[in-house]
C-alpha cells in the first residue's frame, strides 16, 4: 500500500511553478480516499523521494501523525556534498566520485515498488518515473497503478 510522492523542488523553479507541499499532501489524501472508499484517511505509508531537505521538512509538517514517511537516502549522504545554492547534480557527482547517481538509482528502484504515485512530469525524474510504471510495470499487472499528476509535462 505505497505512495511515492516526488518532489522536485531546489532550482526547477526556473522551469516550471513549483507545487506547494500542501497540493502533495492533498493528492495523498485524494489517492487514500479513492483506496479506501471515503473511509479513513488518517494512516499511509509514503515514500518521499526528493533531494531537496526543505521538501523533506516542509513535508513532514504538513502531514497526519498517522501518516508514515520513509525518506530518500539522497537528503541524509549527499546533503553534505550539496552546494549551497541550487541543485547542482554535476557538483555533488563529481564530489561523490558518482555515489550520488548510485544512490539516485537506489531510489528510483524504492520508488517503483508503490502503486500510486504523485508526480510532477515537467520533471524529468517524475517522468522517468511515469514512464516506468506506464511501459513496464502497468503491463505486468494489468494497469494496476494511478498517479496523480500536479504539473503536467509536455514532450
Amino acid at each position: 500500500d505505497l505512495i511515492t510522492v516526488h518532489i522536485r523542488w531546489g532550482d526547477k523553479f526556473w522551469e516550471m511553478d513549483l507545487a506547494k507541499v500542501e497540493e502533495y499532501v492533498e493528492a495523498v489524501s485524494t489517492i487514500l480516499h479513492r483506496r479506501r472508499n471515503g473511509g479513513d484517511n488518517s494512516t499511509a505509508n509514503i515514500y518521499l523521494a526528493t533531494e531537496d531537505p526543505l521538501a523533506v521538512e516542509y513535508f513532514f509538517n504538513a502531514t497526519p501523525p498517522g501518516w508514515k514517511i520513509y525518506t530518500d537516502r539522497t537528503v541524509e549522504e549527499l546533503d553534505k556534498f550539496r552546494p549551497k545554492r541550487g541543485n547542482r547534480a554535476s557538483h555533488t557527482s563529481k564530489n561523490t566520485k558518482g555515489r550520488a547517481g548510485l544512490v539516485a538509482l537506489g531510489s528510483l528502484l524504492l520508488a517503483m515498488e508503490a502503486q500510486d504515485f504523485v508526480l510532477t512530469t515537467k520533471s524529468n525524474w517524475s517522468r522517468l518515473m511515469n514512464q516506468l510504471r506506464t511501459n513496464i510495470i502497468n503491463p505486468r499487472c494489468g494497469n494496476c497503478t494511478s498517479v496523480i499528476d500536479l504539473r503536467p509535462g509536455n514532450w
